[in-house]
């Protein structure tokens, strides 16, 4: 039996500084923060796995999440690290390189309500 895993796009790697569209602190009091990624965890939960109930030489599996684990940095640094959940299929973006990537998608989303 061939375990095949679904290519997918996971933004970022391991060291890269982003902006992350997520509020951050004990009350939520940063709406958006910038973040160095610690590591990447895609995601096995259940929803993830892969069941074998037939007979196949191949078997697909598909990752949907990935779970980022971050350390604020900048004016936010000595905040506690935070483990962050991103979908990847549909791909929905809350990572950026820049901030005014960040702002630019945040006034987007505003302009289309």
């Amino acid at each position: 039996m061939k375990l095949v895993l679904t290519p997918v796009e996971v933004p970022f790697m391991v060291g890269d500084t982003v902006w992350v569209d997520q509020p951050l602190g004990t009350a939520h009091e940063f709406p958006y923060f910038q973040a160095t990624i610690l590591q990447i965890i895609l995601d096995g939960s259940l929803r993830n796995s892969l069941l074998v109930r037939q007979r196949s030489a191949t078997h697909e599996l598909t990752v949907s999440s990935a779970i980022y684990s971050l350390k604020p940095v900048g004016q936010y640094a000595g905040l506690p690290r935070i483990n962050v959940e991103l979908q990847l299929i549909p791909f929905r973006p809350i990572f950026f390189e820049t901030k005014e990537e960040l702002m630019d998608y945040r006034n987007r989303l505003i302009e289309a309500k």
